[in-house]
C-alpha cells in the first residue's frame, strides 16, 4: 500500500542523513517504524485478551447443577 505523509523539511533531512549513515532508505525507515509500531499494537491486543480470559476465568458464579433459564426469565427485560 502506498501513502503520503508530510513532515517538516527538518526532520527529512536529519532522518534521511541518518539512514544513509546506516546503509538503509527514508523509506524502509518507516517502514520499519510502521511495522514497529504495528507488532507493539498486537502485543498490547493481545496482552489485554489474555488478561480478560484470566478475568473471566475468575470469574465463578454458582448455580445449580443442570440449572437453565426458563424461556420468561431469558427474555425478562
Amino acid at each position: 500500500m502506498n501513502i503520503t505523509l508530510s513532515a517538516p523539511e527538518e526532520t527529512v533531512r536529519a532522518v534521511r542523513a541518518w539512514a544513509d549513515e546506516n546503509h538503509t532508505s527514508l523509506n524502509q525507515f518507516i517502514r520499519d517504524r510502521l511495522e514497529e509500531k504495528a507488532r507493539e499494537l498486537e502485543e498490547e491486543r493481545a496482552r489485554k485478551a489474555a488478561g480478560f480470559a484470566k478475568f473471566m476465568d475468575s470469574v465463578r458464579v454458582a448455580m445449580p447443577k443442570g440449572w437453565k433459564f426458563d424461556r420468561e426469565e431469558a427474555n425478562a427485560r
